[in-house]
C-alpha cells in the first residue's frame, strides 16, 4: 500500500506559448554598448555563453570530425578551451587545419580558428567563462569568414 502522500498521478503542466524574448534595452530603446549578433533569430551578446557545434578536418583522415562544445562569444568571435591540446584531436585537428565550422542553433559558419597567443585576452576570456576562472586552460579564436 503507497503512502498517502504519495501520488501516482502526475500533474499536468498548463500549455506554455513561446514567444520571442525582447530585451529589456529593446523595449526601453536604450543603446547599452553591446554588440550583438542575431544567429538563426537567437540573439548573442557579448560574453555569452553558447553550445554549438565544431566542424574539424581530421589532421590524419581528411574528414569532416564534430564535436559538440560550449564557447563564449565576444566581439564576432567564438571562443572555445580545452585543458590540454595533447590528446583533444579537435584542438590537434585545428592547429592542423584551421579552416573550421561551427553550427550555432542550425546555422553553420566557415570559420577561421587560432590558438590565442595574448595572455591578456585568454585571461578575461577564461574569466568571462568560469567562475572561479581556470586560468591553466588553452583558448582558440575561432572567426567567422568574412
Amino acid at each position: 500500500m503507497m503512502p498517502p502522500w504519495h501520488s501516482t498521478k502526475r500533474p499536468t503542466l498548463p500549455s506554455l506559448s513561446l514567444q520571442p524574448q525582447t530585451s529589456p534595452a529593446a523595449v526601453f530603446g536604450l543603446s547599452i554598448g553591446v554588440r550583438n549578433s542575431i544567429v538563426s533569430g537567437m540573439e548573442l551578446k557579448d560574453g555569452s555563453s553558447v553550445v554549438a557545434d565544431l566542424t574539424t578536418i581530421g589532421r590524419k583522415t581528411g574528414a569532416p570530425r564534430t564535436v559538440e562544445l560550449r564557447f563564449l562569444y565576444l566581439n564576432g568571435n567564438y571562443y572555445a578551451t580545452s585543458s590540454k591540446v595533447e590528446g583533444k584531436h579537435w584542438c590537434q585537428n585545428m592547429i592542423r587545419n584551421p579552416a573550421v565550422e561551427i553550427t550555432v542553433n542550425g546555422t553553420k559558419l566557415a570559420c577561421h580558428a587560432t590558438r590565442v597567443g595574448d595572455d591578456s585576452l585568454r585571461r578575461r576570456i577564461l574569466t568571462l567563462r568560469d567562475t572561479p576562472p581556470q586560468l591553466n586552460r588553452v583558448v582558440f579564436e575561432i572567426a567567422p569568414d568574412p
